[in-house]
Parts: structure tokens; sequence; C-alpha cells
């Protein structure tokens, strides 16, 4: 048997289906070798009953052959199916017609279990869509999350981006001898620029490595022996991870390699582009031969690497069939760097749109919180007045159609209420212009639908009708029959509001655990408007056509909700595109004859946010205020993170009951004081509370707590005797990510969770992904994370009346001690 071709059952190219022919018999071998579990492959063989084995390396791959049919005209193909679905049809010149694939959804809730419980319907999709329902916007996505891998890669090449040494080494990338004499003698030379820097050991190497760099083309194309797995390794690093589901912590680690490309800078020695066919992946070949051809058309001949990226975002979404998009980037609410942007959009979208036809409109994204992923970052604190300012002008460009609030949804959209007094003015200016916030995504705070909307009423001036406003996610309020959640459809009724649904990005960022509990077809039922958003497709391995069968399938959507959607979809894109061109003519107006920027910063006047009634309450510096008792882990003892007390949203405590404090009474007779330590929150409440008041033994207990903490928070914490690490985040809701960092990425741990909401959600995941291994218990009498937990059957074990903790445990040290045999 012979090589022939090879097909992708999925947008990521996890899933492989290697053919090879021999007259007129073809095998195939599926593989998925970017998935270390072994869960993808092992659900998906079991759906569609198909036996396993291994191949040369041990990993393991499913085997079958291809049968081949003769059609009425007497012409040979070969059709690979899955189940009872025609997947493939597979011609004897090596051209393969896909007829179904496997959706990132899908791929992900595999990826994620040991027992996946979907059939086959719900697994492998015909890539159909009724054209009369086909969805023709994205009207919620993120700058730098659009292009797949394979484009980045490309536009890497074409423009000869610098590559930071850093990535090299943490991807493990493969460079020539030549090269790597090259980059080490830089390196030298960078390491010089900082011998008076404070900073050392890894911290100063991981400085010098960031400003090395290597031509990213003479990576790939001077070096093409490693072509084909650098550029595996590479597209993996641009999407969030393949085994299971994420977090929000993920994600922005996606944005930092995301930006070695979205922002990229060109290297200042460039390299001839040769070798390009012999490039290893055909379509990072093909992307790259087109650009390449842009070169040459004076449309596109001088494009940068954003104006660039804007055409292939277009290019993209026009094969999608997508028509109209709106885009959020913290870029417009950047003083200069806004300017600078649309100068270059209005240069060159005129000639993408005539090009494609795709209309892209951008949402001045602003930050609920500061980002914190970026360690040499400052945030000031006046940044939201910094924004405002900004937004102010940039709001005037027809390619500004609104603004949006980004980032991890893990504080109380209230008290952002002073910028949204100031956004309310911006919109009685300009009736157009959309307000848009992030609201629902997970259940940290369930009264963010509502309030957003609240926020935005409260500041009408008298006759000022209400603003064109959207809630992107929208998963999470109180139950739609209480009370209060029969109030939040009154209030999204009477002010039009519309929702927007990206169900994939909620699975693979941990946000949705069970999918009959999506409350969309219960929005629809209640005549709310709905529409579909990708979220940045590329990071999540979707796009605009897989997310509405995802939707359809998934949640068992009927012709009529989706023809409710897409009336509401159609609907706001006429109007948008009416908007576009009234704010043309009137930003045409304004200009005259004066330069943008002139103009644009004339208009960014100074604006000062009153907190006016918001009740506030101070917050001091955690490292400060708990100097003395901030200590390090302990590495002599194994760690125990209690989930019992902190992780719930800020409305809702834990109740301790007497069932669960046996438990707890059975865990901590059976524990050595001598063997482990305890890891907690910062609430020091619920099964906290009860583990400080009951710490006979003496064990050594240490609270992770945010990095701003109230007058409250550090009585309470300096007389309960606790050692603190203090977290790189501000918000209590975040401070999981830190337990990632000091526990699940460094050593082996047991998470025992009896309680929590998101947070606790997101730390259990990460405790699964982390690379020391977990040992996860939960308490099997807890409704808030049985959702989480059921989704990671086979690496959660539960405890309760019947299945005591420590009985648990001991099983767990079993299994343990056999695989270790």
């Amino acid at each position: 048997m012979t090589y022939f071709t090879a097909f992708f059952l999925d947008n990521e190219k996890d899933i492989i289906v290697s053919l090879y022919k021999d007259l007129d018999r073809m095998l195939y071998v599926l593989s998925t070798p970017n998935h270390g579990t072994g869960n993808l492959i092992r659900n998906l063989a079991a759906i569609v009953r198909l036996p396993l084995s291994h191949d040369e390396n041990g990993m393991l791959v499913i085997r079958g052959e291809v049968p081949c049919f003769i059609d009425a005209q007497n012409h040979e193909s070969y059709i690979f199916s899955l189940g009872d679905i025609e997947v493939a049809r597979i011609y004897p010149d090596a051209r393969v017609e896909m007829k179904a694939a496997i959706p990132a959804i899908s791929k992900t809730l595999m990826s994620q279990t040991k027992d996946y419980r979907l059939g086959l319907d719900k697994t492998v999709f015909k890539t159909f869509v009724k054209k009369e329902l086909k969805f023709r916007a994205d009207l919620h996505t993120h700058m730098n999350g659009n292009l797949t891998g394979d484009m980045l890669i490309a536009l890497g090449i074409c423009h000869q981006i610098r590559y930071p040494l850093y990535y090299v080494k943490k991807l493990e990338l493969q460079l020539t001898e030549e090269q790597w004499i090259r980059v080490n003698a830089q390196r030298s030379k960078v390491a010089k620029q900082f011998i008076t820097s404070e900073l050392t050991g890894k911290y100063l190497d991981r400085k010098i490595n960031d400003n090395t760099y290597i031509n990213f083309a003479d990576l790939i194309l001077n070096n093409l022996g490693n072509a084909e797995m650098n550029i595996v390794k590479i597209r993996g690093s641009l999407a969030v991870i393949k085994d299971g589901q994420a977090v929000f912590t993920n994600l922005e680690k996606v944005y930092l390699y995301r930006y070695v490309f979205c922002k990229g800078k060109e290297s200042d020695e460039k390299i001839r582009l040769h070798n390009v066919d012999q490039i290893p992946d055909e379509d990072v070949k093909r992307y790259l031969k087109q650009m390449l051809i842009d070169r040459e058309n004076p449309d596109y001949c001088n494009n940068t690497i954003f104006q660039d990226k804007l055409l292939w975002i277009a290019r993209y979404y026009k094969r999608q069939g997508v028509c109209y998009a709106e885009i959020s980037d913290t870029t417009l609410v950047k003083k200069y760097e806004s300017i600078e942007m649309l100068r270059q959009v209005h240069e060159v979208m005129p000639r993408i749109y005539q090009e494609t036809g795709v209309m892209i409109r951008f949402l001045a994204a602003m930050r609920r919180i500061p980002l914190t992923i970026i360690k040499d970052a400052v945030t000031p604190a006046d940044y939201l007045e910094q924004n405002l300012a900004v937004l102010k002008a940039t709001a005037l460009d027809p390619y500004v159609a609104g603004c949006d609030f980004v980032g991890e949804e893990i504080n109380d959209i209230s008290t952002l209420r002073p910028v949204f007094k100031e956004l309310v003015k911006i919109a009685k200016e300009d009736p157009s212009f959309v307000i848009r916030v992030h609201a629902g995504e997970n259940d940290s705070y369930k009264d963010n639908i509502l309030g957003s909307i609240q926020c935005v009423r409260d500041f009408l001036a008298p006759g000022q009708q209400m603003p064109r406003m959207r809630l992107g996610h929208g998963l999470y309020t109180y139950s739609l029959r209480s009370l209060k959640g029969k109030e939040v459809l009154k209030m999204l009724k009477e002010n039009n509001v519309v929702l927007e649904f990206q169900i994939t990005s909620n699975v693979r960022l941990n946000n949705l655990n069970s999918l009959d509990k999506h409350p969309l077809r219960q929005y629809l039922k209640q005549g709310i408007k709905c529409v579909q958003g990708s979220d940045g497709a590329a990071l999540y391995g979707t796009n605009s056509i897989d997310e509405e069968l995802s939707l359809e399938r998934m949640l068992e959507l009927s012709e009529k909700d989706l023809r409710l959607m897409k009336e509401t979809e159609e609907s706001i894109i006429e109007y948008s595109r009416a908007a576009y061109s009234t704010k043309k003519a009137a930003y045409t107006e304004m200009l005259g004859e004066r330069d943008m920027e002139e103009v644009l910063l004339e208009k960014m006047q100074t604006v000062k946010i009153s907190r006016g009634n918001t009740k506030s309450v101070p917050r001091f510096d955690a490292n400060r205020e708990l100097k003395e008792e901030i200590e390090e882990l302990a590495w002599d003892r194994f760690p125990v993170i209690l989930l019992g007390g902190s992780f719930n949203t800020e409305k809702r405590a834990t109740r301790v009951t007497q069932e669960g404090i046996k438990q707890m009474k059975e865990l901590m007779k059976f524990l050595d004081p001598e063997e482990v330590f305890f890891v907690i929150g910062h609430k020091l409440s619920g099964y906290e509370k009860y583990l400080l008041d009951n710490n006979k033994k003496g064990f050594k207990i240490y609270s992770v707590v945010p990095a701003a903490v109230t007058a409250k928070e550090i009585d309470r914490l300096k007389n309960s005797g606790v050692k603190i690490r203090v977290s790189t985040e501000t918000e209590g809701m975040g401070i999981y990510k830190s337990f990632n960092y000091e526990i699940f990425e460094r050593r082996p741990s047991m998470v025992v969770a009896f309680d929590g909401n998101s947070a606790a959600a997101n730390l259990i995941q990460e405790a699964k992904n982390g690379k020391g291994k977990a040992a996860i218990l939960v308490w099997s009498r807890s409704k808030t994370l049985q959702q989480k937990a059921r989704s990671l059957q086979g690496y959660v074990e539960f405890f309760d009346e019947e299945k005591g903790i420590v009985e648990q445990i001991r099983k767990i040290q079993r299994e343990f001690g056999e695989k270790e045999k």
C-alpha cells in the first residue's frame, strides 16, 4: 500500500484520515495525534463501533477499508462513512469532497471525558444548511480570534515577522544548526542590554528570550526538514487546549501567542521567499501563494499586516456566506493607536468590500477589569476615563458601530454604572450606536443581564429612546419561571435587547457543561430577539456554518426557531448598513479638508466619571497589608484544596450541612498534618470556616486572596492564623487562576469540592488540565458542581454518606498504585 492522500474531519486538523491505495483497494488510518489522553479516539471508536489498534508509535488509531462505488456514468469514487453517515467522497485523482464533519463542540466533549454520552447524530454533522435559514452575520467576535492558525502562519511568512526565541523554546520548535548559531549570537547581544536589570533566574531568561527574534519566514522556509512538525506545534498554540475544556486563563495565553502574528512586526533582515512549493502543509502553502499574488495587485501591494488581516478575515467570511460582521477591538479606545487603525481601515476597506462583498465594522472594546496576564503591563487607575475620552472621538467614525465590555465576567456590572452614563450620552448623539455587554457568560453574577439593561435605562435623558443594545452570551440569569426571571424577560422585550449566542466557545471555555440547560429555546419561545456569533471562531475550531449546525443539532432548534433568529439578524444587517451610510456622510462633512488625526484628537476631550451614589467599599493592597502573613507553599507536604465557601457568587453563601460536616471530620481524621496542608480561598466561610474552627491536629492552612482586599477581609485573615498567598487577580472570582499557577501546573494535589459556582468549576477544570496530577473529589449533594463533575467522567470521584470521602481517597490511592506498577 502506498500513501494516497489525507483529509481532516475537523477544522483544527486534529482528526486525520490518512488514505493508502493499492490497485483498486483503499485503506484508511484515522488518528488524533494532537490529543494525548486518547479520550477523543476512544469515544469516537465507541460511537461508530469500530475497533482500535496501535500505530508504530504506540498511539491509538482506527483502521479500515474505504469501499469503491461506480455511478450511472461509470465513474469511480470511494465513500468514507462513519456509522450510516457519508463523510467524504474520494476520487481517483485524489480530490476529496467533504459531506460531513465533526464540529469543535463535539470534539471537545469527546476529549473531556472517558464516558461520552452523545450519539452519532450529535457527533458527526452533515455540513449543509438550508439557504433560506443560513445566518449571514457575525455579530459577536473579536479582532485577533478570527483567522485560522494556517492563515496566521502564512501571514507570518509573507510579512517575515519577528518570532520570539521564547516561543521557539516554549513550543520546542526545531531549528537548523545554522539558525541556532545565529539566534544564540543575537541572544548574547540582547542579554547585554539587561546587565543592570533587577530580574534574575527564569524571569531574566524570559525577558531576554522575549526580545530575541528569528525571522519567521527563515524559520519555516530555510528549515523544511522540520517544517511539518513545527507548523503543527505553532498551529496548536493558536487555539485553546485540545484535550477537554479550557478556562479563561488558557484563552488569555492563546491570545499572547496570536499577538505575535496579529500585531506582528517585520524583521529587519529579510530573506528571499523561496521554497514556497515545498511547504508541507497544503493550506499554509495555498494561503501564502495567494498572499504573494496579492503583492502584485495594486489594491493590496502595500498592505500592512493589519490590512492583510482584514482582507483575509473578509475572504474567510465570504467563504462561509457571511456578509456583515462587527468585530470587538480594544485598539479603538487607545489614543494614537485608534487613529492609526482607522486610517488603515479607511484606506483598504473599500477595496476589500469591492472584492468580497463583506462589510466589516467594529465595536470599541473596554475591559471590565484590567488585564493581568501580561506581567509588565501597568493599567492606570483611570483607564476607563481614558478609554471614554478616545471613544467619544472614534465613535464618530462610520466603521465604528458601537462599544463593548469585554473580559472575564468576574465582577458585578453595576460597578461600571458611571461608564454607562457616558455611553448613553454618545448614543443620544448617534441613535445607531450599539452598546454591547458581555453578560451572563457564567453563573458568577446572575444579576448582570438585568443589571446591564438597568445601567443604560437609568441614564437616559428625558425623551431619549433606549439605545440599540445587545448582550453577549446571555446564558445565566435567574430561572425564567421565577419572579426575577420574568422581570428579565420583561426588560429584554420592552427595551428591544438582542441576545447573542456562541455555543462552541461556551463549551470550550468551561461555561457550559450541560447542553440541556441552554436557555436559547426558552428565549425564542418568549419572543426575545436572538442571534448567533462566533466569539472569534478560529480560537475554538469553529466557523459560521459549524456554529449554526451546532445550535440546531445540540439544542434541537426547529426551523421556526432558526427563522426567528434569521429575521432578527437580517433586520440588524439592514439597519447597520443604512447607519454606516448615514455616519459616513456626516463624518465626511465633519472632516472637510482637515486631516483625520487632527479632527479626532480634537474630539478626544477629557472625561471625568463620577461615582455619584455608587457604593464602593475601599480595597487595599494585599501584598502590603498582609506581608507578615505571606509565606511560600510548603514543598515537604501534599496540597489539599478545599472548595466550600470562597468560590460562590458574591450573593450566595455555602450552606454547611451535618452530612457535610461528617465528611470533613472523616477527612481531617484520616489526613496527617505532617504529610499534607490545606489551601482555601479568601472568604474563610462555609466548610473553610469549619476547617479553621476545628483544626485541632494543627494542619497548616494557606489562604489564596485577591490582590485587593477590604479592611474587613484584612482583619479576618490576620485573626484566622492562615498563611497567605496573594493572587495577581484583584477580583475574588478570579483567584482560581493562582491555584493553577502555584499548584496544578507544578505538583500533584487533591481537590475536595463541597460547593461553588463558575469559579469552582474553573478550578476543577484547571486541576484536570494541569501538568501535576490532581485527584478530584466532589460532594454529590452539590447541585451547582454536578454538571461540571459529570462532564469529567473518569477524572472525578463523587463522595457522600454512602461513598465516604476516605473510602474514595483510598480507591484513588489503589488505582494510582496499580498504574505505578
